[in-house]
């Protein structure tokens, strides 16, 4: 699947494994980016199918995943989402490595984007689809920076600044923070993008814990680790921007 205004160069991209994962992680920064007129786009190695409440993949079930993202995608106000062909939810890595390499830089070096967003090295929850593509997205931005094309920054998610009361087992990059973000005044349009992915029975407590911060009327952030280029650790003070 690919919608949008894939002519256009630049801005912001979120490189993730299955629907639900931008609304998740970095919805806010993609919200703040499309209101400041940057080109945002989502780049997803899968469907999703496998989301099904047994976990049995279904290709139906993948279709209706896709609608749901469309929806997170209006909410957000992304330009493109693009969804490979031919790796399966949970299945990512039973793909060659170097061909989900080729794919992403393929992707990347059509768009130039100025910055990318990924998972780090434990993906925030562990999950295999996450891991590996998180690792791919960093193997092809040092292929194209070989080139000279390479993005201007890559930044991976780290959750540590969520309303919710889930906290994973992360990598030092995900357990630190280099920019902290505020999302406070786009929340809602985050908010509204987690509620499109209604079939997915675990965006209940994040939707929840957010209408409640919401409501709190505090400031909500996120997190991101700038990993290239590399930002020195400790960080004195967290960067507000990540474009």
């Amino acid at each position: 699947m690919t919608e949008g205004r894939d002519r256009l160069i630049g801005g912001l991209a979120a490189i993730l494994a299955h629907p639900d994962d931008e609304s998740f992680g970095c919805a806010g920064a993609l919200t703040l980016a499309n209101e400041a007129g940057r080109v945002t786009r989502l780049l997803l190695a899968t469907r999703g199918e496998a989301g099904t409440p047994d976990g049995v993949p279904d290709p139906e079930f993948g279709e209706l995943r896709e609608r749901e993202l469309v929806c997170a995608a209006q909410m957000i106000g992304l330009d493109e989402v693009t969804i490979l062909d031919g790796y399966a939810d949970g299945g990512v890595a039973d793909v060659p490595f170097s061909q989900l390499i080729d794919d992403m830089a393929t992707w990347l070096a059509e768009r130039r984007p100025d910055a990318i967003i990924t998972f780090g090295s434990h993906g925030i929850t562990g999950h295999p689809d996450h891991v590996v593509v998180g690792s791919a997205v960093r193997w092809a931005v040092e292929r194209l920076a070989d080139q000279g094309t390479a993005p201007n920054a890559v930044y991976v998610i780290s959750p540590v600044f969520g309303p919710g009361s889930n906290r994973y087992d992360l990598s030092q990059e995900e357990q630190g923070a280099s920019h902290r973000i505020e999302i406070t005044h786009v929340a809602a349009r985050k908010l509204d993008a987690l509620e499109c992915h209604a079939s997915q029975t675990d965006t209940a407590e994040a939707i929840e814990a957010l209408r409640a911060a919401i409501l709190a009327g505090g400031p909500i952030y996120e997190g991101y680790t700038r990993v290239r280029p590399a930002v020195s650790i400790p960080h004195p003070k967290f960067d507000a921007r990540l474009l």
